[in-house]
């Protein structure tokens, strides 16, 4: 491991700030959105949003210090501790008690630690999958100069061995959002692996004809759709295809976040308005409250602040010359992008509503938490970029 002053004298401070514009933003947008005197206020969620960027922050500082190499072999350790929580969801889910293990919305996907909080095991299983897929890819092209078919197949194998497991566990809690996010930060290392296009284009149109028949069979025969999600999962997605059909039930939270985002117009309502409705508008939809509360120009500008980051992290992509750093950095900007525009665009009926918070933005432990180290981690990833004579 290098000293510690010259590591920091390589610290992206760039990357930090864009962190910390987020930060001012989630601040401020918590601090505006409608939350009942019942939960606290706004004011209790504002301090605890900064208690968990603070923990947050020393999360990334461990993550830079600690060589990202070094999380090669401890990814596998931590898959297996991880997976101990997620088999506690379903045996709770199944009645079996299980200390500290709870249900919300209709899925236990949370164990609540006193003094803490809830904490939301699947969401730290994105960067140990991340971590445990860069490596499999690594090791398998190191391995297989002269690939074949068979060798893009056999790696292919081996991410699904490695990456099922926890996604039909997650599945079953059941939480298709983080689900979802799982598939596309996998489908984004896919991407860049070396698997023939070929093979990874047949793969996208079976996935297209599987999106395309389960909308079909929704919209002719609901009941099997029914059969196969649970009822607040249908009920979602009537919700998302006819909200006003159902604005009095499944339809009338994203009524109101359109509603919200409308209403702002180009300016927003500024900082002296409340608004009082809008449910979950200090996490899943947070970005209704600043479309409201700042906004076209607001709402423009947290988009553009997102896409400095999203570039950021591509740079530092780029400039390492380490496959095994590229590969990590690839699925951070592959979880962090799908993330925001499913989250963005349940908020605009663009996507289904699921649970997936915005990053860095929306209020809760594990999200935030889980984005810091991805953080923490690409800092480390920058810092001991290889440099040759003719970068």
């Amino acid at each position: 491991m290098e000293k510690s002053d010259s590591l920091f004298t390589k610290l992206d401070y760039t990357l930090i700030f864009i962190i910390f514009l987020l930060f001012c933003f989630s601040l401020l947008a918590i601090n505006k959105a409608p939350i009942p005197s019942n939960l606290g206020g706004n004011h209790y969620f504002v301090v605890h949003q900064l208690i968990w960027y603070v923990v947050g922050g020393l999360f990334a500082l461990l993550f830079f210090v600690l060589d990202y190499e070094r999380l090669k072999p401890l990814a596998w350790i931590l898959y297996g501790i991880l997976m101990l929580p997620l088999i506690g969801l379903i045996a709770k889910a199944h009645g079996v008690p299980v200390p500290l293990a709870r249900a919300s919305h209709g899925a236990v996907s949370w164990y609540h630690l006193p003094g803490l909080g809830d904490i939301q095991p699947a969401e730290f299983m994105k960067i140990v999958l991340i971590i445990i897929v860069g490596r499999l890819i690594i090791d398998h092209n190191e391995n297989n100069h002269n690939r074949q078919v068979a060798d893009d197949l056999k790696l292919l194998g081996k991410i699904s061995g490695v990456s099922l497991p926890p996604i039909a566990l997650i599945l079953i809690q059941p939480d298709l959002g983080t689900v979802m996010l799982l598939v596309a930060t996998i489908v984004s290392m896919v991407l860049v692996s070396g698997i023939r296009w070929r093979l990874i284009g047949g793969l996208f149109l079976i996935a297209i004809g599987g999106i395309g028949g389960l909308a079909l069979a929704f919209l002719k025969a609901p009941s099997l759709v029914h059969f196969l999600l649970k009822s607040h999962q249908s009920d979602r997605f009537l919700g998302w295809l006819a909200p006003y059909k159902y604005s009095n039930s499944e339809g009338y939270q994203l009524i109101n976040s359109m509603t919200a985002i409308g209403s702002g117009e180009l300016y927003g309502k500024g900082l002296s308005h409340t608004m009082n409705y809008l449910p979950e508008g200090y996490n899943d939809f947070i970005f209704s409250v600043i479309g409201s509360e700042f906004g076209f120009i607001g709402a423009s500008l947290l988009i553009s602040i997102y896409f400095m980051l999203i570039y950021r992290v591509i740079y530092t992509a780029l400039k390492t010359h380490d496959p095994f750093g590229s590969y990590i950095c690839t699925g951070i900007i592959g979880m962090i992008t799908f993330t925001i525009f499913e989250n963005i665009g349940m908020t605009i009926q663009v996507m289904p509503i699921t649970g997936v918070p915005l990053p860095f933005i929306s209020y809760g432990g594990s999200s935030l938490l889980t984005n810091m180290m991805a953080i923490g981690i690409v800092l480390s990833i920058r810092a001991r970029a290889r440099k040759y004579m003719f970068d």
